[in-house]
Order: structure tokens, then sequence, then C-alpha cells
């Protein structure tokens, strides 16, 4: 029977680690789809100064 609860308890613990990395993994899509928004805001600002720049330089 020792051998069954040492079976049981890595079980155990390899579910709790599936757990863990399935949330730690659902943080870490958050955390990207957050730096791709920052991005597109990022670039949308540059390219909102760089046309100001163009129709200055056009005038």
């Amino acid at each position: 029977m020792d051998i069954l609860n040492q079976l049981s308890e890595k079980i155990t613990l390899l579910l709790e680690r599936q757990e863990a990395l399935k949330l730690e993994n659902m943080q870490l899509k958050e955390s990207l789809e957050q730096e791709r928004q920052t991005k597109e805001a990022v670039l949308s600002r540059v390219e909102n100064i760089l046309n100001s720049l163009q129709e200055v330089d056009r005038n």
C-alpha cells in the first residue's frame, strides 16, 4: 500500500502543479495582451507625430 500512497501523493502534486501552471499561463497571456495594447498605442502616437512633421515640412 505504501507504493499506492506514494503514487497518490505524486499525482496530487502533479495536479497542483498543473493548476499553478495554468494560472501562470493565464497571467502571462493577460500581460502579453497589455503589452501589445501599449505597443499599438505608442506606434499610433509615433505615426501621428511623423504625419504632423511631414505636414509642417510641406508647408
